[in-house]
């Protein structure tokens, strides 16, 4: 198969899954919960009116015209379409649930960039240690440095991320008082170059927590990848040949391990917006996983709905893009 029919082959599928997504965020969010409780799906998907007889006509007004946006005055078939124009253009209504107002698509372009910033420092610096960690534990399997990283790295894989997180918090800001207890409390009284530096500094433990939950995979998969690789026979040329152990780890071997690693940091950028709940609950970082766990505490459906579509549209296009990275980096996958 040619490479433009590889692309247009995955293309369609993944076109495929985003409608199915959207059908099962569609049933999930306007259709189950509905039905069982028997409560109309406007009341919780609508802001409701509220404030002073001078501006309770207004209200009633854009509600109204928020609810035939909606489709909420429409049969279920039909709304189904107009929640399915709604969502693929990003308009997903307002916030219900008291904790956050205004338009859905506001609240995530404000706490995305915390999300991102974390999460995505985070990921990438787990996939660089990681990688090389499991590089150079591979090829000194046995060794006392390979026990020791896999024992430590295994250790805290196995842990939950809120009981790292809640250590690092007890030791280093309760304790020593060298970061603070409070991220957006901290940095948020900061203004210009001050706030950036107050962010980074807020940014330390929730990052070195996600950071230590995150290497042992990555390590783990790396390592046995490697180490699978080490006893193929052109790696044994190689060595025949005079090779040097470096060129032999990094210009053979890492090439060919790395590729089931391209997958899961895909799959890992692709979930950068749902946040780390946990994480950034225990230490009040603004982004949108914890922001999520108030949309759920506070039953702000338009939240809870568009973050789950915006979530499920990342992971599907970092699949996407993992897909054609593998046809670039290995032919056979193009012809299977």
């Amino acid at each position: 198969m040619s490479l433009r029919g590889f692309i247009l082959r995955r293309l369609g599928a993944m076109i495929v899954v985003l409608v199915v997504v959207a059908a099962i965020n569609f049933f999930l969010f306007q259709i189950l919960p509905f039905y069982v409780l028997h409560v109309n799906p406007e009341q919780w998907f609508v802001p409701l009116p509220s404030g002073s007889v001078h501006n309770v006509a207004y209200i009633e007004k854009i509600r109204a015209q928020v609810i035939a946006a909606m489709g909420f005055n429409l049969p279920v078939y039909e709304r189904f379409f107009v929640y399915l124009r709604s969502m693929f253009t990003f308009n997903f209504g307002y916030n219900v649930g008291g904790a956050l107002s205004g338009p859905v698509i506001v609240t995530i372009e404000r706490f995305a960039p915390y999300t991102i910033l974390l999460l995505g420092s985070s990921t990438v610096a787990a996939y660089i240690v990681g990688i090389y960690l499991g590089v150079v534990s591979a090829a000194k399997r046995g060794q006392v440095a390979d026990v020791a990283s896999f024992t430590t790295l295994l250790f805290l894989y196995a842990m939950p991320s809120f009981w790292i997180g809640t250590l690092l918090l007890i030791f280093f800001a309760f304790s020593m008082k060298l970061f603070p207890i409070d991220a957006e409390a901290y940095f948020s009284s900061f203004h210009g170059i001050a706030f950036v530096g107050a962010l980074l500094k807020a940014m330390v433990l929730p990052f070195t927590s996600l950071l230590l939950v995150s290497i042992g995979g990555v390590y783990l998969i790396m390592r046995s990848t490697t180490i699978d690789v080490l006893s193929e026979d052109y790696i044994m040329m190689a060595r025949a040949k005079g090779l040097s152990n470096s060129a032999i780890l990094y210009k053979h071997a890492l090439r060919n391990a790395i590729l089931p690693i391209i997958t899961l940091f895909a799959i890992s950028m692709g979930f950068i917006l749902s946040g780390a709940v946990i994480t950034e609950t225990i230490f009040s970082w603004p982004g949108l996983g914890y922001w999520t766990f108030v949309a759920i505490e506070t039953l702000d459906f338009p939240l809870e709905q568009a973050i789950f579509f915006v979530i499920s549209i990342m992971v599907v296009a970092a699949n996407f893009i993992a897909d054609l990275l593998y046809g670039f980096l290995d032919p056979r996958i193009r012809a299977g």
